[in-house]
């Protein structure tokens, strides 16, 4: 007789939409414990009643991101999700706008990290941040939102390493284009769009596999790693071309 898969304690934010909303879903459906954080009281309801423990939270608030976690009596795993886009077109550049994105993004992140670490270090689990495959080359008006996920690689990858003598291991996921509320905004095309089942999917089973980076899909995210590794000059002039297209 085989033993049954054990049932993780699992911290979501971001989850009343797109892939955080579809992740808290899917465990459920596999019978883990889920805190569902978000504000959007609707979603946070059918959460509930699919058996999550809801939690209304300001992630920008960070005494009561850390007061909030402190009463969560186990976290083995912690996916970090929550985060905005907005788009800057120049010749302009709305400094507000991009401090916006970039403090959301990066703040969100950074407090939902304060506050599960601690458990985290107890458990001996994971965490995981989502970053996106716009952060692998430059690409015109998203300055904002590809500098905030660039931040978000740079600090998830410092905590594989920082983070490993503790025992807590640390996923980057780095997802493309996912057919979400936030992706609804995009006037431009959107090659191998996911759907938030597909990137749930991803997702779990790279969780699953104890890999540190989960990137999807692959016939995306490989050129682009492969683009960004192109030298400036050449970029720059396939980013010019792309840009008045």
């Amino acid at each position: 007789m085989t033993d049954s898969p054990k049932k993780l304690h699992i911290v979501i934010t971001g989850a009343t939409s797109g892939i955080g909303k579809q992740l808290a879903k899917d465990y459920l459906a596999d019978g883990h414990y889920v805190y569902a954080v978000g504000r959007d009281n609707n979603a946070l309801s059918e959460l509930k009643d699919l058996g999550a423990t809801p939690i209304d939270l300001d992630l920008m608030d960070r005494d009561k991101v850390v007061a909030a976690f402190a009463d969560i009596s186990q976290i083995d795993l912690a996916i970090c999700g929550a985060g905005m886009c907005e788009y800057l077109d120049m010749p302009n550049f709305d400094s507000e706008t991009f401090m916006k994105v970039m403090s959301v993004n990066m703040g969100t992140l950074s407090h939902a990290i304060e506050g599960v670490l601690p458990k985290l270090m107890v458990s001996k689990g994971r965490l995981v941040g989502i970053g996106s495959a716009s952060a692998y080359v430059p690409f015109a008006r998203a300055e904002a939102y590809g500098s905030s996920k660039a931040a978000i690689h740079y600090l998830m990858k410092t905590l594989q390493i920082s983070l490993a003598p503790h025992d807590v291991s640390v996923s980057l996921v780095v997802p493309g284009f996912v057919e979400t509320p936030m992706t609804k905004q995009n006037d431009f095309p959107m090659p191998f769009l996911q759907t938030t089942e597909q990137a749930s999917c991803a997702i779990r089973k790279g969780i699953a596999d104890d890999h540190d980076v989960i990137e999807f899909p692959k016939k995306l995210t490989l050129p682009l790693k492969a683009l960004g590794t192109l030298p400036d000059l050449v970029w720059q002039q396939v980013g010019q071309k792309l840009n008045k297209k």
